[in-house]
């Protein structure tokens, strides 16, 4: 009597050791073990098989080995957000068909989002869990501020030019422009209208064109 035996949890294949070894006192020789009934649950990983399906107590070397593989079909969230306001930029992308501890190098999922300039990104390398609402990354963008707007002076109901255009540079993305506020005094001529009355800035700068009539 009075004697043990021990349990290794390894990964498959590497015989990397996941998970402390277990010794059990208290056996007699001869004694039986179930193989199976040692399994546990490791973080992570899948149980995939045992060395032996059962041990029979000897006098020395009573080992179990237990085998375990890496969980696979795992997925990450890619969240695209304007820096600061965290407000959402673009769908979220879920990306499945992960292994427990891959590598993700997150700058690589960046995209063009329009208006906005690439930032930053949090956490810069994810490694994947098994438990996946920690297998999150955050791509942070910015408005565009090398924006411009162009106004054009015009004789209501023809086409004639009467001031030149006036570009406007250095504006930002979504900003609003009143038009009003763009006119001049041109002689011989009362201000009458404009179109649009507001100029929200696009990232197309084509469309950022104001009408004083």
């Amino acid at each position: 009597t009075g004697l043990s035996y021990t349990v290794n949890y390894l990964e498959k294949d590497t015989e990397k050791v996941l998970h402390d070894a277990k010794v059990q006192g208290g056996m007699t020789f001869e004694d039986v073990v179930t193989s199976a009934d040692e399994v546990i649950d490791i973080d992570g990983y899948n149980y995939d098989s045992v060395d032996k399906d059962t041990l029979t107590i000897g006098t020395s070397d009573n080992v179990i080995n237990i085998y375990y593989t890496k969980k696979t079909g795992l997925s990450y969230t890619v969240n695209y957000l304007e820096k600061d306001t965290e407000k959402v930029l673009h769908d979220q992308k879920v990306q499945g068909g992960m292994t427990y501890e891959d590598t993700i190098t997150s700058a690589n999922e960046k995209i063009d989002i329009s208006g906005y300039n690439y930032d930053s990104v949090d956490p810069e390398t994810l490694t994947i869990q098994a438990d996946e609402s920690k297998n999150v990354i955050n791509l942070y963008y910015t408005k565009k501020t090398d924006l411009s707007y162009t106004v054009n002076y015009l004789e209501k109901g023809t086409t004639n030019v009467l001031h030149e255009a006036k570009t406007v540079e250095n504006q930002t993305f979504g900003a609003e422009i009143t038009s009003a506020s763009e006119k001049i005094d041109i002689s011989g001529y009362n201000y009458d209208s404009a179109s649009p009355e507001t100029l929200t800035i696009q990232a197309d700068e084509s469309k950022n064109v104001i009408n004083l009539y």
